[in-house]
């Protein structure tokens, strides 16, 4: 992990030299269709698994899972967070259904969230705060009016780091088996009523 006044940056994983999972390598339809939030919990308990040594949160060994076997752990979480119609569009359907995953192996568990009505000042700390404890934080977006991000419309994906770059916050996220970068003034300040936002993990035992 790096932690530095300028750059926070969480140790993520790899699957067979993908940085992250991937969505598209799912075989069932409805999570190769809607199944991000699924695989972000799946994305966030390799990583507890991997980072924290909370063994029981993922099926298998972190540091050397196949594409296959992720794709089995996706389906594990499923039931959990299934894909439905309209998407898993609230921050509780995401940790209500995670909760209990973590619940039904063992973790006593806590969550803290950040909806997208906060202020960008206000997602800025919750997410710094987050990232310090070497964890991915799990972001919802809804509808953006910006078209540079139309791929990321109705969508979860991992934050994975933040660097300041001339006095702004530029994000590090994963989806799809890729690392990008984004700013994260442009990325919170969707333009739209309805929005998304963080969760976070605030404890775990």
């Amino acid at each position: 992990m790096i932690n530095t006044e300028s750059s926070i940056r969480i140790d993520y994983f790899n699957i067979e030299g993908t940085p992250g999972g991937n969505q598209d390598w799912c075989t069932d339809f409805w999570m190769h269709l809607g199944g991000c939030a699924a695989l972000a919990a799946c994305d966030l308990s390799i990583c507890l698994s991997k980072n924290l040594r909370l063994t029981d949160c993922c099926p298998y060994d972190p540091e050397n899972m196949t594409k296959k076997q992720y794709v089995d752990f996706s389906m594990v979480m499923k039931p959990y967070i299934h894909p439905r119609m309209g998407g898993v569009a609230e921050l509780s359907l995401f940790t209500d259904g995670y909760g209990k995953y973590l619940n039904d192996r063992g973790y006593d568990v806590t969550f803290d969230l950040c909806p997208g009505e906060k202020s960008f000042e206000e997602a800025e700390i919750f997410l710094k705060n987050a990232l310090k404890k070497n964890l991915p934080v799990p972001f919802l977006l809804l509808r953006h009016r910006d078209k540079s991000l139309k791929d990321l419309n109705w969508h979860w994906f991992m934050i994975t780091g933040c660097d300041v770059r001339n006095e702004r916050s530029i994000l590090k996220y994963h989806t799809y088996g890729e690392e990008q970068e984004v700013d994260f003034q442009q990325l919170w300040s969707t333009g739209m009523y309805r929005r998304g936002g963080m969760a976070a993990i605030k404890a775990i035992r």
